[in-house]
């Protein structure tokens, strides 16, 4: 059994420190706000319309802690939540290698948040955790999500293929991003 943790994302010349910290049920409006935008709902596998749809949805997270499966975070900055993040744990033939996810509430968007929480996941995941080991980590998102494939980009995770469709959870082309542990 995995308990939930706290990692820190250092500041930038130009953007404060973030922390990834364990969900709480005082962030249920923020999770039900964020998913109400429909530019962020486009993307999601998983849209949540209330704040039971988001209670539950905080179960899961924690399940995906005590089955050592999914680690999420809600991601803070100056003591406000702005996101989401969560690595994952291989799932074959549905993820091959572990994997991050994403999102940002939409005042949040285009200020580096998602990628310095994906490059400081990248450096945990491969330098001497023993939590989730990883060799190999994969990036995933829908063909057309730009700000997705930037952060993926930016933090060295090259295009490995493109993705078929698989519906109903996968409707749409995908791309799947991979970056390897330094050797």
């Amino acid at each position: 059994m995995t308990s939930p943790m706290t990692l820190t994302v250092d500041p930038t010349a130009t953007a404060p420190a973030l922390t990834l910290r364990p969900w709480q049920d005082s962030d249920i409006p923020v999770v039900v706000a964020a998913h109400r935008d429909t530019v962020m709902r486009r993307w999601l596998m998983r849209s949540l319309d209330d704040e039971d749809q988001a209670r539950a949805w905080l179960a899961d997270l924690d399940a995906g802690w005590a089955a050592g499966t999914a680690l999420s975070w809600a991601i803070e900055q100056d003591g406000t939540v702005v996101g989401s993040f969560v690595v994952k744990a291989a799932n074959p033939p549905k993820t091959l290698a572990t994997g991050v996810g994403y999102w940002t509430v939409a005042e949040a968007r285009g200020k580096g948040i998602a990628s310095r929480c994906v490059e400081a996941a990248t450096e945990w995941l491969f330098n001497g955790q023993d939590i989730m080991p990883a060799d190999e980590i994969e990036l995933l998102h829908t063909v057309g999500n730009d700000g997705s494939c930037r952060v993926a980009r930016k933090c060295g995770y090259a295009l490995d293929s493109v993705l078929a469709p698989l519906p109903p959870e996968f409707p749409d082309y995908g791309h799947r991003h991979l970056r390897k542990r330094p050797s």
